[in-house]
């Protein structure tokens, strides 16, 4: 297992008030998603590897980001994650992505006849 679950376990024995991070000031896609009340619902989820909410997390806010550039703040994790933590990473993607759902899947067309290639001459 890469990650163990201990240091999951032993924040619970915390308030979610002393948990939740200060992201005042705080720039990013996750800032915009992440709620007490969404923190306080998953903190206690992990993927079958161990992968918490905490973990997912702290890019975002050990990186307080930049006005200008707008950065995702999180990390899914491994496909587990996707469904385990689905209420903070759907609205992150889709207001990442303008407006892409769960449902939404990526057009691909593997076909080499279909490439449109501009000439610069």
């Amino acid at each position: 297992m890469p990650f163990g679950d201990t240091h999951n376990n032993f924040k619970l024995n915390f308030k979610v008030e002393e948990e939740y991070p200060d992201l005042t000031k705080h720039i990013n896609h996750m800032v915009k998603v992440l709620t007490k009340d969404m923190y306080a619902k998953l903190r206690g989820k992990q993927t079958s590897s161990g992968f918490t909410q905490d973990d997912r997390i702290q890019t975002g806010v050990g990186n307080p980001g930049h006005p200008f550039i707008m950065t995702i703040g999180c990390v899914a994790g491994e496909e587990e994650s996707y469904e385990v933590f689905k209420d903070l990473l759907d609205p992150i993607i889709s207001d990442r992505h303008s407006g892409y759902k769960p449902t939404d899947k990526h057009k691909i067309d593997l076909n080499f006849e279909n490439l449109k290639v501009e000439t610069f001459l």
